[in-house]
């Protein structure tokens, strides 16, 4: 199997290009939105700067609200019943807001208003590198479930970002961006597990990153969960025997025993104060939220999933009319897949219907096992995570993009691969007698990511017209100054994806993971 090589530098430098216009994207609704603009980033700042005097705080702590320190948060907070006055997020476990604990010390070095609107836009600018990060670890995490398209990773990475509502998000005042960061490192270094075999140093560097996940967000526990089941498949399928099978299971042990000595104590914590590890049943009743059925009702429930990804085009203040994006790339989705699966049954000439023939060495039974195994603890992640959504909803809670964002790697490999396969209605070989492949997909690659680019642009735009931003003069050449800042950035980021997204450039050079020469074709 042509496994992607560290080599390519190429398409690591387009996936960097694409994560600095996701966070001048983000950095600048950052810089826009008034002070704690979106929902719960009172609570989320709250968490912080309670954490920061010492104390941490419970979903029944109250937001500080002083008019004189906390001006910002007196004016959030008016109007508001008692429950909503809380720092009601509590639940969640404390590393975000100890990587924001120098940010509320800098606040509190300036002093007054002006201070603590230092540390609002430095924990939304933390947020927005978080979100910025994800963008490419999605990118990466494509690659592991598509190694042999090239191309896939930076378009999968571009299509994250053009949808609205993750850059938005990103701009807010979130643990969800370095939580998505830290599973996500987490499930790539799980599956360079499977297809590179277990080391010592793999092992260590992916335990510290499932440490990290459990301690942002729970939902980093199911990435440790799926972390032991990497390290088993990747023994197991070496070497299948019983030895191997013990060896597996200890070391699986091990890494989830990790968090539980780390950040376990956070959680029993949770069930001794609320009653289960989430405190979401406390929060139910907290806010009085009406159930949605059961858990069953809403895993077969279309809306549930139509909502989730529509989400991620359109959300909170998000114009309804982005939606239309979300339905346009679904279908080419399902288009693309349709068509893709129908080539391979039954394969033409040429046309997209054409078998897709991609130089490298045939991959090997055993490659072609790993990669499956890869897809398949993918896969058991996503369901994991869709049961407790499904759950969560059931029980009364809100679906919001934020919640979507797990879910972004499969679904932005399959809209990769839809688009590459749509893609040849219009797009031809150099030589249709011999099919130039690669330059295909780099051409439907750029012009994609270039369409993705573009709908990011018009997206931000269209969201800036629904949020009043701040009448202060200085804060005003600030935003200007943003403006100008992302659209340079989403210039040159256009340019040089042009300019290294080209059939002779080191993307398309073709490397084995051993020392087999690329004589071999392999056709998908």
């Amino acid at each position: 199997m042509l496994t992607p090589s560290r080599s390519l530098s190429q398409v690591t430098v387009c996936l960097l290009l694409l994560g600095v216009l996701g966070f001048a994207m983000s950095a600048q609704y950052a810089i826009g939105m008034p002070p704690l603009l979106k929902a719960d980033e009172k609570q989320h700042a709250a968490y912080a700067i309670v954490l920061s005097q010492g104390v941490l705080p419970t979903i029944d702590t109250n937001t500080p609200a002083d008019p004189v320190r906390y001006p910002q948060f007196a004016e959030a907070l008016f109007g508001l019943d008692e429950p909503r006055r809380d720092v009601w997020v509590a639940n969640h476990p404390p590393l975000f807001y100890v990587m924001s604990l120098p940010l509320v010390w800098l606040g509190d070095a300036v002093g007054g208003a002006t201070g603590v609107g230092v540390t609002l836009l430095g924990m939304r600018l933390l947020n927005a590198l978080g979100y910025a990060l994800s963008i490419i670890l999605v990118g990466l995490l494509a690659r592991e479930l598509v190694p042999r398209r090239r191309v896939v990773p930076v378009l999968s990475a571009a299509m994250v970002l053009g949808c609205g509502a993750v850059t938005y998000d990103g701009g807010a005042i979130y643990n969800d961006g370095w939580g998505t960061v830290a599973a996500s490192l987490t499930l790539l270094l799980g599956f360079r597990m499977v297809r590179e075999g277990v080391t010592r140093d793999r092992l260590i560097w992916a335990t510290v990153a499932g440490v990290a996940a459990a301690s942002f967000r729970s939902t980093g526990l199911v990435a440790v969960l799926v972390l032991g089941a990497c390290v088993l498949a990747a023994l197991w399928l070496r070497d299948p025997t019983l030895r191997t099978l013990r060896r597996g299971v200890v070391l699986a042990i091990r890494i989830g025993l990790a968090p539980a000595v780390v950040i376990g104590w956070f959680y029993v914590r949770n069930i001794v104060l609320y009653g289960d590890a989430t405190a979401s049943a406390a929060l139910f009743e907290k806010f009085s939220r009406q159930t949605h059925g059961d858990t069953l009702f809403q895993l077969v429930n279309p809306e549930l999933y139509l909502h989730l990804y529509g989400s991620l085009w359109a959300d909170d203040v998000i114009p309804k009319i982005w939606i239309l994006a979300a339905v346009a790339t679904l279908a080419v989705t399902v288009t693309g897949m349709v068509l893709d699966v129908n080539a391979k049954a039954r394969p033409r000439p040429d046309g997209v219907m054409r078998r897709v023939v991609i130089p490298g060495p045939e991959p090997t039974v055993l490659e072609r096992r790993l990669e499956v195994a890869v897809r398949a603890l993918m896969g058991i992640y996503c369901v994991i995570i869709i049961v407790n959504l499904a759950s969560f909803h059931a029980g009364g809670g809100w679906i919001h993009a934020r919640y979507a964002v797990p879910f972004l790697p499969v679904i932005a490999a399959l809209t990769s691969l839809g688009i590459l396969r749509v893609g040849r209605h219009w797009v031809r070989g150099v030589d249709e007698a011999v099919p130039d492949e690669e330059g295909i997909d780099l051409r439907i690659t750029l012009y994609a990511g270039v369409g993705f680019i573009v709908s990011a642009m018009v997206a931000h735009l269209h969201i800036q017209q629904r949020i009043d931003g701040p009448a202060d003069a200085s804060w005003l050449i600030a935003l200007i100054a943003a403006d100008l800042v992302m659209f340079v950035v989403a210039a040159y980021v256009t340019a040089q994806l042009r300019r290294r997204l080209r059939p002779d450039g080191e993307l398309f050079t073709v490397r084995s993971s051993g020392d087999r020469s690329p004589v071999a074709a392999v056709n998908i």
